[in-house]
């Protein structure tokens, strides 16, 4: 969202860049006097007594990538001064071009002066009735107007005035500046700077929310510190001041920096007077204390040290559980439990290792703090030459599990998950696998393979250390055949079988419940056996995972093989087991299927069937078509309906299982080059109503954007019980068609 303040501003960060460009266009005539000089003209004078050479009617002059076109041109080669008149173009690769009545230059003291002209670089256009260049190589620009309209000076639909100041790849100061919208004037900035060819200036959001009232988001971007060498350490900044007239006012203050080898990040502070932070909500359940006084802090850093190491620092803190939620809505939809984590990984062709520290920064987010963990994987590689293959993980370090606590809630929700989630233990878990590959011919495969996982934790429910030990035999049988057709298509069967039989040591009675330290849903817990990056599971495994994977391929116009279908089929079968799951038979069947028979077509889905409750565990369907250049539509389904597991069972029994089903689609059609319009919508079948509707309807000129915005978002029940009212949201964007910010499909983003 742009308001028109900040679109004039952004005008004149554009115009700058513009107008720095005529510096380049001086330059141009110092070439005249260099060897390589290409002129031409109708007449041809030379004036011995004065030194002037003269060149009249459709005079040329080219040197280099630099070149002058005139009625008249006189160039006097030993003061270096140059004089040109009547329909000047100058034009330099990659500068732009500079058209006027009049222009002189000195080539050897680097003074010059224009009269009344324009300047196109890219999509700007710049009209000024005099530019005069110092000797120190900077510019002034009196009565300047600059724009990316293609129309007639006279009509166009935006512009800015102002004189300006600049040196060539350097700096622009503008004073006096007035921009224009439709041929009205609407603000005045006494003074503004910037370096060129960045993204510094004014940003102004306006909008209405039904949480927020009318709102205004204003900032200045800025920059602190920029190396003279190129690419070099950098440090921008940007002060922020918003108002919402039923939330009040808010600052904040971020900083970017680039160090180049030692890293890139942001420092985000943000501070509101919050003057009614309860008005979202019916109760506090789920609801830390909310103060008047409200804060996030959020924290980005990352390095690759060196070609092998990379550091990365990720930290939020907020001053309620609610700060994200009310004041930053589009993060908190991707991240509504901040990630907090600083790691610290060397990676080698045979192995990798790293240390990690992290963990909720805030008592009101549950989550499992690693304080810290180390780990060490031995990539699969050859073990001396005897066919085998080894691999290899471990961890170890100090965990703890945190409940999220609320103060003021009712006593089922005081804490979340429940308070038996409060725990700790130093773990330490190795896992260690040996294969051996045999292959026949391209048509079948055999990898048997034998492995070992132990787990120590310093504590149990019965308080005691305990030692958990389990083993994978196992073998995994797969074939593979092709079928090459006529029309150029490839058809590849790959049906396989992994047989596993994991017994495993942990004594219940003994031990108690061993604690997961790492959450799991039920959905994918039989997968968790078969890798040795799931969760440790405390009970025996018996059985197989039959499938047949088809690929149909093609080679597309640049005779690369493409894969137009995929389709894989498969399931998990249990034998006898005497672990504490003694579902057996048919636990589980699966599918996986991608479909893009033409570059503007894709189908995707996943959905995998839970046999023992008779439901689809999870399901992940979706399509997306690309009409032609104008039209486009995509829609999708998510679906959830399976247990979470975690130490014990949640005193509520909504938290102990996840049970969703969700429609989405939209579309987004160019009319024509002056009308666009998008809708998108998703609709919660569980509770068979609408969970949001928005789109915009968007009009553009030769060198503008207007859009307006609109969605809705219906109230829904937390799976605390606790309501979440409705709201409805508008707002008005213009940016220029030059800056080809066209915002994405909102209606592919769920």
């Amino acid at each position: 969202m742009k308001l028109m303040t900040r679109a004039w501003i952004t005008i004149l960060m554009l115009a700058s860049g513009a107008q720095a460009q005529l510096a380049g266009v001086f330059p141009a005539m110092d070439k005249l006097g260099a060897s390589g000089l290409e002129s031409s003209g109708d007449t041809f004078e030379v004036d011995q007594k004065t030194g002037w050479v003269t060149f009249s009617g459709n005079v040329k002059v080219r040197a280099g990538d630099h070149s002058l076109q005139a009625d008249r041109v006189r160039l006097h080669q030993e003061s270096g001064e140059v004089q040109a008149r009547g329909n000047v173009v100058i034009r330099q690769t990659g500068m732009g071009v500079w058209s006027g009545d009049y222009i002189e230059y000195n080539y050897k003291t680097g003074r010059g002066l224009t009269g009344r002209g324009e300047l196109r670089v890219g999509e700007f256009r710049t009209v000024a009735r005099e530019v005069t260049r110092r000797e120190d190589g900077r510019f002034d620009a009196r009565h300047m107007r600059v724009t990316t309209c293609t129309n007639d000076p006279s009509r166009w639909h935006w512009c800015a005035a102002g004189h300006g100041r600049f040196k060539d790849n350097d700096y622009v100061e503008v004073f006096h500046v007035v921009p224009y919208l439709f041929g009205v004037p609407f603000g005045y900035l006494p003074y503004w700077y910037r370096d060129i060819d960045t993204h510094y200036g004014f940003r102004l959001i306006p909008g209405y929310t039904s949480k927020w009232g009318a709102y205004v988001l204003g900032g200045y971007v800025y920059n602190l510190y920029e190396s003279p060498r190129a690419a070099g350490p950098s440090l921008d900044a940007s002060t922020h001041v918003d108002y919402r007239s039923m939330r009040g006012v808010a600052v904040g203050q971020n900083l970017r920096w680039d160090l180049e080898r030692l890293g890139r990040g942001k420092l985000e502070t943000y501070y509101a007077w919050d003057q009614n932070p309860s008005d979202d909500r019916q109760d506090l359940n789920w609801v830390s204390d909310v103060p008047d006084g409200r804060y996030r802090v959020r924290l980005r850093h990352e390095a690759d040290l060196t070609p092998r190491d990379q550091f990365l620092l990720r930290g939020t803190i907020t001053s309620d559980s609610e700060m994200s939620h009310d004041f930053f809505d589009r993060q908190n939809r991707s991240e509504s439990v901040p990630m907090n984590f600083a790691s610290l990984e060397h990676r080698e062709h045979a192995w990798a290792s790293g240390v990690t520290v992290s963990g909720p920064l805030n008592d009101f987010y549950s989550g499992v703090s690693r304080l810290p963990e180390g780990w060490l994987n031995i990539m699969p590689q050859p073990l001396f030459g005897t066919g085998l293959n080894y691999e290899s993980q471990t961890r170890a370090g100090y965990l703890n599990r945190d409940a999220a606590r609320y103060e003021k809630a009712m006593p089922a929700f005081m804490y979340y998950p429940g308070p038996w989630a409060d725990y700790n233990a130093v773990r330490v878990d190795t896992a260690h696998r040996v294969t051996y590959p045999m292959k026949w011919g391209d048509v079948l495969s055999v990898v048997p393979r034998a492995g070992y996982r132990g787990s120590y934790l310093s504590d149990t429910e019965r308080g005691n250390d305990v030692f958990a030990h389990t083993a994978d035999l196992g073998v995994e049988l797969s074939m593979r055949g092709t079928a090459d057709f006529a029309n150029g298509y490839r058809h590849v069967v790959e049906p396989y079988l992994d047989y596993s039989y994991q017994p495993t040591h942990y004594d219940l009675a003994e031990n108690g419940r061993p604690y997961a330290f790492d959450r799991f849903d039920r959905s994918v817990e039989w997968l968790d056996q078969f890798g040795m990056d799931g969760t440790w599971l405390p009970f025996d495994w018996h059985g197989i995972r039959p499938g047949v994977r088809n690929l149909l391929q093609t080679r597309d116009e640049k005779n690369v093989m493409r894969t137009v279908f995929e389709w894989d089929n498969y399931v998990g079968i249990q034998f006898d087991s005497e672990g504490a799951i003694r579902e057996e038979g048919l636990r589980l069947l699966g599918t996986k299927m991608l479909w893009s028979p033409t570059r503007n077509l894709d189908l995707k889905a996943q959905a995998e069937w839970d046999e023992q409750n008779n439901a689809v565990a999870h399901a992940d369907l979706s399509a997306y078509y690309r009409l032609n250049e104008h039209f486009r539509l995509g829609g999708g389904y998510l679906g959830r309906d399976h247990a979470l597991y975690d130490y014990d069972v949640a005193p509520v029994a909504h938290w102990n299982r996840v049970k969703e089903n969700l429609l989405y689609g939209g579309f987004t059609h160019d009319i024509n080059d002056t009308w666009s319009w998008s809708f998108y919508t998703r609709y919660d079948l569980r509770r068979s109503d609408l969970d949001e509707v928005g789109g915009y309807i968007q009009y553009r000129l030769d060198c503008l954007v207007f859009q307006l915005r609109t969605a809705y978002l219906a109230d829904y029940e937390r799976i605390d019980g606790t309501d979440r009212g409705d709201d409805f949201r508008v707002a008005l964007l213009m940016w220029l068609r030059a800056e080809n910010r066209e915002p994405g499909d909102d209606w592919m983003t769920w």
